[in-house]
């Protein structure tokens, strides 16, 4: 679970960043932000685990927005505004995508699972209901963020607190919606299961919470 949530790190300090310095400072949340997704990558290599999907989306997602704000200046203000949804409705398609071939929660639970019960129906269905639920979440995010785009005037001499829109659809919402889909990954994981294998899979990562 802790390892799903440090993968939205990215997201965060593009989303800091963005919305605290606003228009002529899209470029540089994009690279900071890019920074950190690679970052992410290189401590999984070197953990010998392999690259997880958030890091992957997240490094491509903000090396392109990167790329379009600073080769074209006057898209600026329309990403420093959109930019965000833009970005969490990339990686809702992604995790959507990828669904029916490796749902992403696969990834962290294949690093505490053996082997033996990857390909097993429980594993795959559980792993592919949670990923479901976690796209749905970043899909949802993505809207909010939109309405926060619309609806928000820039200010970024303004405290957060003083700006209700921004801080409740960049910020709240989203906050709520990832405690929602990982209250829900609690609850999946520790329900009822009659396989055995599954017990023994639960057994085995008790301790990560992405035991099937």
């Amino acid at each position: 679970m802790k390892q799903v949530l440090v993968g939205f790190v990215p997201w965060i300090v593009f989303t800091l960043v963005a919305t605290r310095v606003g228009p002529g400072a899209v470029g540089t949340a994009c690279v900071l932000a890019f920074l950190v997704a690679v970052g992410l990558i290189v401590r999984s290599v070197a953990r010998g685990e392999s690259p997880k999907v958030l890091e992957v989306v997240g490094a491509v997602v903000f090396l392109g927005l990167g790329g379009i704000a600073f080769a074209y200046p006057g898209t600026d203000a329309f990403l420093a505004g959109y930019g965000r949804a833009l970005a969490a409705a990339i990686l809702a398609a992604a995790i959507f995508l990828l669904l029916p071939v490796m749902p992403f929660t696969e990834q962290y639970a294949r690093e505490s699972v053996p082997r033996e019960y990857w390909h097993t129906r429980e594993f795959r269905s559980i792993n592919r209901r949670i990923s479901a639920a976690w796209g749905g979440a970043v899909a949802v995010m993505a809207v909010s963020h939109v309405v926060a785009g619309t609806f928000e005037v820039p200010d970024p001499g303004v405290r957060l607190l003083h700006r209700p829109v921004d801080l409740l659809f960049n910020w709240v919402v989203p906050a709520l919606i990832l405690w929602a889909a990982a209250r829900y990954t609690q609850r999946l994981t520790a329900g009822p299961d009659d396989a055995p294998a599954a017990h023994a899979t639960a057994d085995r990562a008790a301790d990560t919470g992405w035991a099937r």
